[in-house]
């Protein structure tokens, strides 16, 4: 492993990212875990960057189930089986999975780009915040540098938060992010595994994302088969009148 600044880390990783105005992952398998039930979904991601993503969960027929649309501030699900829409924000993630959420972390968490634990607009320039470290086979930037971590976890400190990025060093690709938040007893692990060239896009066959709170934990595995960049994938999104609609 060769030694890298700081400076020049952030440059590659900003370089090396997706770049796109809209992308399309099509033909995902989802499969959940939340330790009570498992279930199993093909599915779609259409980004607009910075503006909406629109997912779509079918049936093993091709049927489209459901259909949501997340923006900055909502959060629209389509339950075209129950016929029923609902509209909730990104509190919704914390109250029902334990991690707080926000359309940028969504959005960089599908395209596997960077984004900040506390969110941050400028997650660059956040960055220069982080301590960057170099280990045996690959780079990473850290929140708080694992000394001081120890040091004050000992002090039963609650308001301890860590977020820690692992990039590869050929590709200056992200292939891990890990937060622990102490003051709310929750944990993010997301895994980039088997990037390969999809048509000249190199990017990860597979996406995991493992939140916990105490000692529940909800599991979601995404498989990529296709992605296309700036083509292809429907934005379309209609609430048909007779649907019931709620509040979540």
């Amino acid at each position: 492993m060769s030694n890298i600044t700081d400076v020049k880390l952030r440059k590659e990783l900003k370089d090396n990212e997706l770049s796109y105005n809209k992308v399309y992952l099509k033909k995902v398998n989802f499969n959940y875990n939340d330790g009570k039930q498992k279930r199993s979904f093909k599915g779609s991601f259409v980004v607009q960057k910075d503006s909406q993503i629109v997912v779509s969960i079918y049936a093993l027929m091709g049927i489209e189930l459901v259909r949501a649309k997340l923006t900055k501030d909502e959060v629209i699900i389509i339950d075209k089986h129950n016929k029923k829409v609902f509209k909730t924000d990104y509190l919704y993630f914390k109250r029902n999975f334990g991690i707080e959420l926000s359309f940028n972390v969504i959005q960089s968490l599908i395209t596997n780009s960077l984004f900040l634990y506390p969110d941050e607009e400028d997650y660059y320039d956040g960055l220069k915040k982080y301590k960057h470290h170099i280990d045996t086979d690959y780079y990473s930037f850290k929140s708080i540098k694992d000394k001081r971590v120890n040091r004050l976890s000992k002090r039963s400190r609650n308001d301890l938060i860590i977020h820690e990025i692992n990039i590869y060093p050929e590709s200056f690709k992200i292939f891990n992010v890990f937060i622990k938040d102490w003051g709310t007893n929750q944990k993010l692990v997301i895994t980039y595994d088997n990037f390969k060239d999809f048509s000249s896009i190199f990017f990860p066959e597979d996406i995991s994302i493992s939140a916990s709170q105490g000692t529940s934990t909800v599991d979601v595995s995404l498989k990529v088969n296709y992605i296309e960049i700036d083509k292809g994938g429907s934005l379309h999104f209609k609430i048909p009148s007779s649907y019931e609609f709620k509040e979540l």
